[in-house]
């Protein structure tokens, strides 16, 4: 019931943006999820009429970054687009990928890791008519829009739970490959124990490492193993598909994990305490609709998704019933949502 409730809520909150990004005389898309029939209403074509793809640096069933972003692309096909996709594309490989699509029609390709952009720019200018949607990307043009995804957000809400978890004063972060999105995690991480050390007057440390894959579920789980042995009794990771091996090294060793995309408590069913989930799906279905009504085209600036759409969230608590803990953790989170926290996005 929890969860049902957590995700009822991201709901509204993607609603509530898609009001907000066309104003109150946008036609936008009005959608029932949970059972529903889904419908489109247009405003400057209908969505009927569009292909949309996505292309994946990893598996679209990593339970985390990847398949939250295809699940954004599913509900996109809901609203009667068709859709196709490609995984695990390598960033050299990118460019070649979106030419293709943009070659058969697609009028959207979505691009869903920063590491791709510095290929794909340039295909612009090649196809003026296609418009390229790229995920935590930094440049803005006519036909390529950047979203921001706060990856911040979810590290800082990892830090804070797990300062608030640990006994022994140890908590650990483990980061896959070493992108931008990955080190602002990271970066996340440390300023949340520090802001639970600041304000529940703790003294944590903040163990960080990155295993430089996304994929090497065998490397994040060694990493982890090393980390518990040195004392870590919190851990949380960051890594897409190779987060797994995290959890299940967590699950191994007795030590509290912190899952960061839906479903891993699967993975660590007994040491599971929460979920920060960063669920992507969100900015899709903000883009999408803002390219049907056309305001999509004029957008000028990078914008930055995050708690306050409905990006970042919590579960329920799966294998923890402290509630002054939880309450803690409820109004961190609430400060976080309504912009009464910072937290710094320069690099280390």
């Amino acid at each position: 019931m929890k969860k049902i409730l957590v995700l009822a809520l991201v709901f509204v909150l993607a609603m509530s943006t898609l009001a907000a990004c066309g104003g109150d005389s946008k036609e936008t898309i009005a959608a029932t999820k949970n059972g529903g029939e889904t419908t489109s209403e247009v405003g400057s074509e209908p969505a009927e009429d569009l292909k949309v793809a996505a292309i994946f640096g990893g598996a679209i069933n990593d339970g985390n970054w990847n398949e939250t972003q295809y699940n954004g692309l599913v509900a996109i096909e809901a609203l009667g687009a068709k859709i196709s996709y490609l995984e695990n594309v390598g960033d050299t490989d990118a460019a070649e990928a979106a030419r293709t699509y943009a070659s058969e029609g697609y009028n959207i390709i979505y691009l869903t890791t920063n590491s791709y952009q510095d290929y794909c720019l340039s295909l612009t200018d090649e196809f003026p008519d296609t418009m390229f949607i790229q995920i935590n990307g930094t440049e803005i043009k006519d036909n390529f829009k950047s979203v921001r995804i706060a990856d911040e957000e979810q590290g800082f809400m990892q830090g804070v739970i797990a300062a608030l978890l640990t006994e022994s004063g140890q908590v650990g972060f483990v980061g896959g490959l070493e992108i931008n999105p990955i080190i602002l995690g990271s970066s996340g991480f440390q300023q949340g124990v520090d802001y639970a050390n600041k304000n529940f007057d703790l003294s944590v440390t903040a163990n960080r490492l990155n295993t430089g894959s996304f994929t090497d579920v065998n490397q994040a789980k060694e990493t982890a193993i090393a980390m518990i042995e040195e004392g870590v009794d919190v851990i949380t990771p960051m890594a897409n598909d190779a987060s797994v091996g995290v959890m299940e090294a967590a699950e191994e060793k007795g030590v509290m994990a912190i899952g960061c995309g839906l479903g891993q408590e699967e993975s660590a069913p007994t040491q599971t305490q929460v979920t920060v989930v960063k669920d992507v799906a969100v900015a899709y279905e903000v883009t999408f609709a803002a390219y049907l009504d056309g305001t999509l085209q004029s957008v000028s600036e990078v914008e930055t998704y995050g708690s306050n759409k409905g990006i970042v969230f919590l579960t329920e608590w799966f294998n923890n019933d402290d509630t002054e803990l939880q309450e803690k953790v409820a109004d961190v989170m609430e400060q976080l949502v309504n912009g009464e926290i910072t937290i710094s996005t320069e690099t280390e």
